[in-house]
C-alpha cells in the first residue's frame, strides 16, 4: 500500500455507500481497503486489521454503539477519523471526528475537503467529458425516481420512443446501466436529493 492512502468506509445506506465509493474511485494515489455497514460484530478489530490511514464514518451507521467504536479509534495517532454527517447530526457526536463532510455538499466539495484533509491526494483521474443534455438530465433525474419510461413519457409529456432513446444516450454517455447506478450519478450531481429517495419509499 505504498505511496497510497488506505481508506475504510462505514456507512449503513446503500446509495451512500456506492456513492462515496464512486466519488473515491476518481480520486488518485487513494484505496478502499473496506466497507463495513456499521453491524458487524468487533468492528473497530475488523477496522484496525486493515491499517487505513482514514476511515470515513456516517454515525447513524453505528446507533448507540458510536461512542465506544469512536474513542477506541481514537486512541489510533495516525488515523484520520472523518465524519459523514449530515445536517441534524448533533454537535456531540461532530465533535469527534477530526474532520466532518457534508453528505449535502455536490461532489466536487466533497472530493476537494478529501484533498484537504490528506494533501497526498492529486486530483480526480482524467476521465473524457460525458456530460448529458438538459433533456437528458431531466429524464436521468425520473428514472433515478424510479419511474417507468412509460411514466416518464407522461410526466414530461413526450413519446415514448423519445424517452427510450434518450435513455439509451444516457446509459452510453455515463457507462452505467443500472437503475440503482444511474441514482447514484443523479445524487452525486444533485438532480436528486436523499430526501425525495426518501420520499418515493
Amino acid at each position: 500500500m505504498a505511496g497510497q492512502v488506505g481508506i475504510v468506509i462505514v456507512e449503513n445506506t446503500f446509495l451512500i455507500r456506492a456513492g462515496i465509493e464512486k466519488m473515491l474511485d476518481e480520486l488518485s494515489g487513494l484505496l478502499i481497503l473496506e466497507v463495513f455497514d456499521g453491524t458487524e460484530k468487533r468492528l473497530c478489530e475488523k477496522i484496525k486489521q486493515h491499517k487505513p490511514d482514514m476511515v470515513l464514518l456516517n454515525p447513524e451507521a453505528l446507533g448507540e454503539s458510536f461512542f465506544k467504536v469512536v474513542s477506541e479509534l481514537q486512541s489510533e495517532p495516525l488515523l484520520k477519523l472523518v465524519g459523514m454527517c449530515q445536517s441534524h447530526t448533533a454537535e456531540n457526536f461532530k465533535s469527534r471526528f477530526h474532520h466532518c463532510l457534508h453528505l449535502t455538499d455536490g461532489k466536487h466539495e466533497l472530493m476537494e475537503q478529501i484533498r484537504s484533509i490528506d494533501t497526498s491526494l492529486s486530483k480526480p483521474k482524467t476521465k473524457p467529458d460525458q456530460s448529458i443534455s438538459g433533456r437528458e438530465a431531466e429524464i436521468l433525474k425520473y428514472i433515478a425516481l424510479g419511474l417507468t419510461n412509460q411514466e416518464v413519457a407522461d410526466t414530461l409529456f413526450l413519446s415514448i420512443h423519445t424517452v427510450t432513446t434518450h435513455r439509451k444516450n444516457i446509459t452510453k454517455k455515463l457507462g452505467i446501466k443500472t437503475v440503482s447506478g444511474l441514482t447514484v450519478y443523479a445524487l452525486m450531481h444533485q438532480l436528486i436529493s436523499l430526501n425525495e429517495i426518501e420520499g418515493k419509499a
